[in-house]
């Protein structure tokens, strides 16, 4: 496939990491002003309508065209278990035990995009790449996971909560691995390894990127919106600092980050562009200590340069 420039996807998949560290943390604002509820409620519907928006300007159309049902089917699956279950549990954890503590979980995210693209995609990875995986993971999870030396509201956490919010970190790792590969499966109209099925045209990252949250926001809507407080919602919406960090973030994540990374998926391996989307957690720990005063240890700094070696061999595979 032809790139604009070398190591393209790669590039993509760094710059959606670097604007996700600041994504979450106003989706931490939001979400402890707001309501974790109230901020997934809103965030997909309204990064679909910027979505459709923008496709409507770019190709004059509100609806991909010339999508096969199998096609639409994984890649809105993709959305479904990445952006509506993935990250709806990653917000949780956000304002559980943190950016920091919730982003070296999704180190593991990268694990799940592998198994499922060998299997699913037959995308064998040299060893190089191999390798570069483990210490990227071995690095992101040194960085985020060590003690806090900061005075921040993260800085001590109960031993139950800490599980409970690890736990929901783990099940976004999951979300959003096993996303990144339903999408690339759809996107590329490639079929799972060992079936026998016509190839299909690929499909553009912005379409594509629509299809997902497009998907996700119905069946968010669906499981959650008929058991909630409509009254209880409206009301938490009378805070303008809440408001304006949920309009910020949506604007940064289920638009622009999104779409960036899907571009990414689509541009290099799937492994490949999850373990660089999972660098989220090296970019995360500046704007976590500058807000929340979450300071990293010394054990934190060196596993930063252990990750960006790892990421190095990546782009020398």
């Amino acid at each position: 496939m032809d790139h604009p420039f070398l190591f393209y996807g790669e590039t993509m998949a760094i710059l959606a990491a670097v604007i996700f560290s600041w994504t979450s943390i106003f989706f931490t604002t939001a979400g402890q002003r707001l309501g974790v509820t109230t901020v997934n409620l809103l965030r997909l519907p309204s990064g679909a309508l910027c979505l459709l928006l923008s496709h409507l300007v770019l190709t004059g159309r509100i609806w991909p065209e010339g999508m096969a049902w199998s096609q639409q089917m994984w890649i809105g699956l993709s959305g479904v278990v990445g952006l509506a279950i993935g990250d709806s549990a990653l917000f949780k954890a956000f304002t559980t035990i943190g950016p920091r503590r919730s982003m070296a979980v999704m180190a593991l995210a990268p694990v799940f995009t592998v198994i499922l693209a060998w299997s699913l995609l037959d995308e064998h990875l040299s060893l190089w790449a191999m390798a570069g995986i483990v210490i990227v993971i071995g690095g992101v999870v040194m960085a985020s996971i060590g003690k806090a030396e900061g005075s921040g509201i993260f800085g001590t956490i109960d031993p139950r909560i800490l599980r409970t919010g690890l736990l929901l970190a783990l099940i976004a790792s999951a979300g959003q691995g096993l996303g990144s590969a339903f999408a690339k499966l759809g996107m590329t109209g490639s079929t799972p390894a060992g079936m026998d099925a016509p190839q299909i045209e690929g499909v553009d990252p912005l379409g594509a990127t629509l299809v997902r949250m497009v998907w996700a926001a119905v069946a968010y809507w669906l499981v959650v919106f008929p058991r909630q407080d409509v009254r209880r919602l409206a009301r938490s919406l009378n805070d303008p600092k809440g408001v304006g960090a949920l309009v910020i973030a949506i604007l940064m994540g289920p638009f622009i980050s999104v779409w960036i990374s899907v571009v990414a998926i689509k541009n290099t391996e799937a492994g490949i562009a999850q373990v660089l989307l999972g660098m989220v957690p090296i970019f995360v720990i500046l704007p976590a200590w500058i807000v929340y005063r979450d300071k990293p240890s010394l054990r934190s700094i060196i596993g930063i340069i252990v990750a960006i070696g790892g990421g190095a061999l990546l782009f020398l595979r």
